[in-house]
């Protein structure tokens, strides 16, 4: 199934948001530099000069008893130099949370680092500070997919020049039973799928055909003949005052994962009603695909090692 270069770069928040900001969740946006967008291609996680991680993500108590002074940097394992630095980005990773009230999710054009909310305390992709940030985007492979093979269904598969953004987003405490991902093809929803299948809910299951045509009413009014593809995937939520907002555009394509739904399934399914498939029962709850990234890794940062005299590599 192939889709154009121009349709993935479509579906990048970027590209979007100002003409649908009014029906999403309100976000800033950082360029990034080249040299940053190599640092988060570059192996390992090593956190740049200034960033302090969270109390709560560091191992230990930070005393030992030990009488080193603060210029004690054997958990350092590089040579001084190759610590990279970012103070600027930093700085406008830092106000853009604080505009967004102190609690942003953080994502590149396309893919957000959910694969990695196993490295932070809270186990969600809630960031307080740049450094939290800065952990998510270097664990994950979700974001290392946005900065090497987004365009790996694109006839040709040649990546067009464009630039780099992290998006951070307000964060919002939203339900697992309220996020929905729609397929629209020829711009008409097909199918709509509980964004969550690894999870049971009741009142999904009871209400699904109410939940359906107020997604399709919110797709009606907003994006029907307003988005730039005719084949797309976008997911929604509803809110705690019963509405629905739009979450993120997808391409339509395997690239994006189809839920419960397979790709064969999406390119027969017609127009006349779409399909509401949701979990209907506790016993036929799927595993999640997420499971396999909750792998332990080294997180390398020489300012946190000096505060704390920590002799060896956090293990998070």
């Amino acid at each position: 199934m192939d889709v154009s270069t121009e349709e993935v770069l479509n579906c990048a928040i970027p590209k979007w948001y100002d003409n649908l900001k009014a029906v999403t969740i309100p976000s800033v946006f950082i360029p990034l530099p080249e040299q940053f967008v190599e640092y988060l291609r570059s192996d390992g996680i090593i956190l740049p000069q200034g960033c302090i991680l969270p109390q709560m993500c560091v191992h230990g108590d930070g005393d030992d008893g030990s009488e080193e002074g603060d210029d004690d940097q054997d958990g350092w394992s590089g040579e001084e130099g190759e610590v990279p630095e970012f103070t600027d980005l930093l700085g406008e990773m830092e106000r853009g949370i604080a505009s967004l009230g102190g609690a942003v999710v953080p994502k590149l054009n396309w893919s957000a680092p959910k694969d990695a909310t196993w490295i932070i305390s809270s186990n969600t992709l809630k960031c307080t500070c740049a450094s939290e940030v800065l952990l998510l985007l270097k664990s994950s492979d979700f974001v290392a997919h946005d900065l090497s093979r987004v365009f790996k269904y694109c006839t040709p598969d040649v990546a067009p020049a464009f630039q780099y953004m992290l998006c951070l987003r307000q964060w919002r405490d939203i339900h697992p039973s309220g996020e929905f991902r729609c397929f629209v093809r020829h711009d008409s929803i097909i199918g709509i799928s509980q964004r969550h299948y690894t999870q049971h809910f009741d009142f999904v299951v009871s209400h699904k055909d109410q939940l359906r045509d107020e997604v399709v009413e919110f797709f009606t009014k907003y994006l029907k003949g307003r988005f730039f593809n005719t084949n797309y995937v976008v997911d929604v939520f509803k809110t705690d005052e019963g509405g629905v907002r739009l979450m993120d555009f997808n391409p339509f394509c395997p690239m994006t994962d189809p839920l419960l739904f397979t790709w064969e399934e999406l390119a027969t399914l017609d127009a006349q009603s779409p399909v509401v498939r949701v979990v209907e029962s506790p016993g036929v709850v799927q595993p999640s695909d997420l499971y396999h990234c909750r792998l332990p890794k080294v997180v390398e940062c020489s300012q946190v090692i000096q505060n704390h005299n920590i002799k060896e590599p956090l293990l998070l």
